[in-house]
């Protein structure tokens, strides 16, 4: 008679619900992760008791890992060894108030791997860098390689390029260490509201940004107009976060928009003023009206 692997579970078609409180608690000390097709890409998820499907994405990653870290260098690493973390300007504002919160230098550098990889190399001896999709890794300089306690986790960490199943595995060991599953991770802090869309434009060349692709330097009066109604959402809402930001497309004509705010309904609405603001300033194509409806 055939039998099952050792760690099959027949959990999710279990009806006998007489040990519930064995099964929660099995359920806590489960790390779920997903991975992207070529796998360098990964996130950590769980069902929350009420209901709700919570992600702990590339900026929840970089957190738990820089805390750590920090911890480490703390205790027996030199005084001079620098350890920060590079976002792109679409790293949620929640986690880089937190970061700054915790004295953690925190860099922005362009959208794209590449660009956070150079800049955390140069940057720091240990720099940590993800995506909020879940794509980067940690690089430690040679000198932080020799710190005893660094040395497993950077003998972990890829220094080449994101890797999603070491990154699972660095989480899961780090989780281990601090005694976490991942809902006391998730309560590290709570995310801010946030929306992308994007606006078909005629040519996107006429969009340029600065450095870290937070502002744009061209057209002027397009960055101008973003910047009054951020203003205004947060006068007129009495909030104390908002922001939103545009960049062009590098493969085609169209324009990503991104708005944050305290709650979705704020974070929706200054989206799609910035869309149309986009839509008129940068002549815009198509059905104007449609960007009402996303």
């Amino acid at each position: 008679t055939k039998r099952p692997p050792r760690n099959f579970s027949f959990d999710d078609h279990d009806d006998d619900d007489d040990d519930d409180q064995k099964k929660k608690k099995k359920q806590e000390e489960t790390f779920r992760c997903s991975v992207d097709g070529d796998a360098d890409r990964v996130v950590f998820w769980y069902w929350a008791e009420d209901g709700s499907f919570r992600v702990l994405d590339g900026d929840k990653i970089a957190t738990l890992l820089v805390d750590f870290l920090a911890g480490v260098v703390d205790a027996d690493a030199p005084e001079d060894l620098k350890v920060g973390v590079v976002q792109t300007a679409y790293a949620n504002g929640a986690s880089t108030a937190y970061l700054k919160g915790r004295g953690v230098e925190v860099l922005r550098a362009k959208t794209g791997v590449k660009h956070l990889h150079r800049a955390a190399k140069e940057a720091f001896d240990v720099g940590v860098y993800f995506e909020a999709n879940g794509h980067g890794t940690v690089l430690f300089s040679d000198r932080a390689r020799q710190v005893p306690s660094m040395a497993p986790v950077a003998a972990l960490a890829n220094q080449v390029v994101g890797d999603a199943l070491a990154d699972a595995l660095l989480v899961v060991a780090v989780l281990r260490r601090t005694n976490r599953d991942l809902r006391a991770w998730d309560r590290t802090y709570e995310d801010l509201p946030s929306v992308m869309t994007k606006v078909t434009v005629k040519d996107r060349t006429v969009l340029v940004t600065n450095d870290d692709e937070t502002r744009l330097l061209r057209p002027i009066e397009l960055q101008a107009a973003i910047d009054d109604l951020v203003v205004v959402a947060i006068k007129k809402h009495q909030q104390h976060a908002a922001r939103a930001f545009v960049r062009p497309s590098g493969t085609e004509d169209i324009v990503r928009v991104y708005a944050e705010a305290s709650t979705q309904q704020l974070a929706d609405d200054l989206a799609t003023h910035v869309a149309l603001a986009v839509f008129d300033l940068a002549n815009g194509q198509g059905d104007r009206s449609a960007l009402l409806s996303e």
